[in-house]
């Protein structure tokens, strides 16, 4: 890329832990990147894609130097779920009750977290309707979700709630059974594009 890029976007994806060896998640979010490559829509823009460990140290740690390192303007979390028929786009996160382990066996210290819940400053009421509006051409619905599973999903997304809630949207994506991963990028990627457009227009 020659020029600076006009703003960053952060989007990742979880790896491997219980069942999904393969996780849905990581693998929609590289299809993302090569959907972002091909279509040239947004230049301007660059797009960031980390996979990220299922583990409670490496995102308390990790997820804070990511926002220091790319000072990104939008921060998309992607997270694999047995229950999800659609991309789901979670509301909120809450700051503890994380007791399941993680893939290094560990459950984050909370004797001195209080409890508390953090809410995205994205409107993911419209986001979901737009998304909806346009599901035919990439064949992805949405919906909302005020429960995002008490585990790295959640912890993930308060983290990053935590630097800051108006750059900051988590979305649960279904397993292969349900979507593809292509089909899965391609809703990821009409979510990105109706965040850039509000950016722009803001």
């Amino acid at each position: 890329m020659g020029a600076d890029p006009e703003c960053t976007i952060l989007v990742t994806g979880f790896g491997p832990f219980d069942k999904h060896v393969v996780n849905a998640s990581w693998e929609a979010v590289k299809e993302l990147q090569k959907l972002w490559i091909d279509s040239k829509e947004f230049s301007d823009i660059e797009l960031i894609t980390k996979e990220i460990p299922v583990s409670y140290s490496y995102v308390s740690t990790q997820i804070p130097q990511l926002w220091k390192k790319h000072n990104p303007t939008i921060v998309l979390h992607v997270g694999v779920s047995h229950k999800a028929e659609s991309l789901t786009i979670e509301c909120h996160a809450r700051s503890n009750g994380y007791d399941r382990f993680d893939v290094d066996k560990k459950c984050p210290n909370e004797t001195s977290i209080e409890c508390n819940v953090l809410k995205t400053g994205i409107d993911v009421k419209e986001l979901c309707d737009n998304v909806n509006k346009n599901c035919e051409k990439h064949e992805c619905g949405a919906c909302l979700s005020y429960d995002a599973g008490r585990y790295l999903c959640e912890y993930i997304f308060y983290q990053s709630l935590a630097v800051e809630s108006t750059k900051t949207l988590f979305v649960h994506v279904p397993d292969f059974d349900k979507y593809s991963s292509t089909q899965t990028a391609k809703g990821l990627y009409d979510i990105l594009c109706y965040l850039i457009r509000n950016l722009k227009y803001s």
